[in-house]
């Protein structure tokens, strides 16, 4: 998978929709968006954790950082 330059590996799908990650940022789960530019990222709320957890919707979601990615991303796990 390659987002503007970055490749990541096989790690489960990014959430891309916009929507979607407002109204998961709406249940407090991380801020969206960071920046103007429509990318995916979001700012995870909690500082001490690199990788968080959260069901959405009966899925299961995961904040991960990145290698190169100052803003982590939200993946649904497969």
């Amino acid at each position: 998978m390659k987002i503007k330059g970055l490749i990541l590996g096989n790690i489960g799908s990014i959430v891309r929709n916009g929507n979607t990650l407002k109204a998961m940022a709406k249940k407090g789960f991380f801020k969206y968006p960071v920046d103007d530019t429509k990318n995916p990222y979001v700012d995870d709320i909690s500082e001490e954790s690199k990788v968080r957890n959260f069901k959405y919707k009966a899925h299961d979601y995961c904040i991960e950082y990145m290698s190169g990615c100052f803003y982590p991303f939200v993946i649904k796990k497969s």
